[in-house]
């Protein structure tokens, strides 16, 4: 039998200085010595460490592992009181339960370790009353197992990156430092590939044994996700797992760590299941978005985990949120882990092959719902993500995503439920409606490339299709600039444009009739200005409806775009449209076992080096694979 480290205690941590609570809550957190890492108390007080990052998720770890108990280990020294606690949620709050307390005074550093009772706690954690000299040296959860019970994992880290020097290169450095240079078994086997799809990185300067990076032709996230699979796979010694990473996050090492960890302990019947990683908010680390994501029978995607009436978001300070996370099940068809933070078996890749060739969206999801048997989450594996800035590209919001949900339920045969015809209906009438011609436009194009088949996207040049959509975007202007072209007087307040839309009948009757005044009697339309967000999600028809011009402005309110009706443009998107949709209600079977023909080629390693050296060609890079 051995002691195996789980999960360790964080007395520091990414932003604990403005979000000590996803560490350590109550009391002030003690002084950090940044030599070891130790929590040194200057006072009486008591911390708490039932936190996102520090309790242990003893359910899961029960359900996914072969552990069948846990331990604490703490290392410290001075007068001390540590109480042993769990949680459990009930109908309205979780319940805090006490196991057990000792209390030790000590003038060196000592060991002592509690082994958990059986119970049906979520979560188990601990507190500490400390008096003024104690210091904290270690702590960490562990279990007692049995050699053979351990898995060999080979874990390899691979993220895309397309010039985002300022979040991969200290995520590199956290990784040699933390990983790489830990104690534990994952500094032996772990290797990190940076696929990069921008060509900036310093090959030289970044790589060794364990770093590689790879100049990559710009395929977009698909293609360099593919490509890291491919190094993962290929290498020496060859991994069992690649968890794949965006470029603009923040790493938590020691989320990597409990990943690793849980893979070399994980039962036989979750072995083929995929590690999905939280996604936090960089700007405001505590908020949390989504672990695992579905898509509903609309065609939207979303987060399977939603925040308590009440609130925008839930919150990794919060108690309830961190017990909620890892006590609620939600029963949704259509789950994915996204490439932000996902671990997949390497058999799988063997099995399943590569990610489709769609360049950006939806090749996450796509992929799960063919591939993963299963999908894992767990508090304090988590990435912190960079947010939208509010500035609404359409290229990436209406043209992928259009063209690459087609693709990917006719190419894989999954979202059975799913009517991916509302989704562009939703959209391409939000567009229409609101003037946004060039975001109407990209919609049709996604969905006339998807009418094209498989033979135009293996031969596609990715990186010029991107640039010639992109130049579709929309360019934002000054406020006061706009505000200069229109009437005196105007006046708004950003953070009040976003209100219930609430509409009658007949005003649903005229603005779907009429595409909000541009069809039909020119004298359906009133004229004047509607002043809305630019987001490209949020519709306010009752703000629009007969309107000649439109003010989209940003959250902050100092940046927006002016729209201005065009009834001629409107109307040839609507007849172009219209078109569209007679042909796949014609062509819907032939085009559907098309790329269903060709779903296992466009996803081999075979076609997958192919393609690679043939967009590298063609944007004169030499390529070796």
């Amino acid at each position: 039998m051995v002691d195996y480290r789980l999960c360790n205690v964080l007395v520091n941590g990414p932003h604990i200085e403005q979000y000590p609570a996803m560490y350590i809550r109550q009391g002030a957190v003690g002084l950090v010595d940044g030599g070891n890492g130790a929590l040194v108390s200057s006072s009486r007080v008591r911390y708490d460490f039932a936190t996102y990052f520090n309790a242990f998720s003893l359910g899961k770890w029960l359900a996914y592992t072969t552990i069948d108990g846990v331990s604490l280990r703490i290392e410290a020294k001075g007068s001390y009181e540590v109480v042993y606690t769990g949680y459990r949620m009930t109908n309205k709050y979780p319940m805090r339960v006490v196991f057990s307390s000792a209390s030790f005074d000590e003038e060196d550093f000592v060991t002592h370790d509690f082994a958990y009772p059986q119970t049906d706690c979520a979560l188990v954690a601990f507190e500490i009353v400390a008096s003024e000299s104690f210091e904290l040296k270690d702590a960490y959860y562990f279990a007692r197992v049995e050699e053979a019970q351990i898995r060999d994992v080979e874990l390899a880290v691979s993220t895309t990156t397309f010039q985002k020097e300022e979040f991969v290169i200290p995520n590199i450095k956290k990784y040699e430092s933390e990983i790489l240079g830990c104690d534990e078994p994952i500094a032996r086997h772990f290797t990190l590939h940076v696929v990069d799809n921008g060509r900036t990185l310093d090959v030289d300067g970044l790589s060794s044994d364990r770093v590689k990076i790879h100049p990559n032709p710009n395929v977009g996230g698909a293609g360099g996700f593919a490509r890291g699979m491919m190094e993962a796979v290929e290498q020496e010694p060859k991994a069992t797992h690649v968890l794949l990473m965006d470029d603009d996050v923040q790493v938590c090492p020691e989320s990597i760590k409990r990943t690793f960890n849980l893979l070399s302990l994980v039962k036989d019947e979750y072995a083929r299941s995929f590690v999905s990683g939280a996604m936090l908010s960089l700007e405001k680390p505590d908020e949390f978005h989504e672990d695992i994501g579905f898509v509903d029978p609309g065609g939207a995607f979303g987060p399977t985990k939603k925040p308590r009436p009440g609130t925008d978001f839930i919150r990794v300070t919060d108690l309830y949120d961190i017990v909620m996370l890892e006590t609620r099940h939600y029963q949704f068809e259509n789950r994915y882990a996204a490439w932000w933070y996902c671990a997949i078996p390497i058999s799988t890749i063997e099995e399943q092959g590569l990610s489709l060739p769609i360049f950006i969206r939806c090749d996450d999801a796509e992929y799960s719902n063919r591939a993963a048997d299963g999908i894992l989450s767990m508090n304090g594996i988590c990435i912190w993500h960079l947010q939208s800035t509010g500035v609404f590209r359409a290229a990436l919001e209406r043209y992928y995503p259009m063209r690459n949900t087609f693709v990917t339920q006719a190419a894989s045969g999954i979202y059975g439920n799913v009517d991916f015809m509302l989704f562009l209906n939703h959209y391409f009438g939000i567009d229409i409606k609101t003037f946004n011609y060039d975001a109407a436009e990209l919609c049709l194009m996604g969905f006339e490339d998807f009418l094209k088949g498989p033979e135009w996207l293996k031969h596609l040049q990715t990186d010029e299709l991107n640039r010639h959509i992109s130049q579709k975007n929309e360019t934002l202007r000054d406020i006061d600039e706009l505000l200069a072209e229109l009437p005196a007087g105007i006046q708004f307040n950003p953070n009040a444009l976003y209100y219930p839309q609430q509409r009658s009948l007949n005003e649903r009757i005229f603005d779907f009739a009429t595409a909000n005044g541009q069809r039909g009697p020119k004298w359906l339309a009133r004229g004047g200005l509607a002043i809305i967000p630019f987001d490209g999600f949020y519709y306010a028809p009752n703000e629009v409806r007969g309107k000649d011009a439109v003010l989209a402005v940003t959250l902050d309110g100092t940046k927006g775009v002016l729209r201005r009706k065009d009834r001629e443009r409107a109307q040839e998107l609507l007849h172009r449209y219209d078109s569209l949709r007679k042909e796949y209600a014609q062509r819907k079977d032939e085009i559907t076992a098309q790329w269903a023909q060709a779903q296992h080629e466009l996803t081999s390693m075979d076609f997958w080096k192919w393609y690679l050296k043939d967009q590298a060609q063609h944007m004169g890079m030499e390529l070796e694979l």
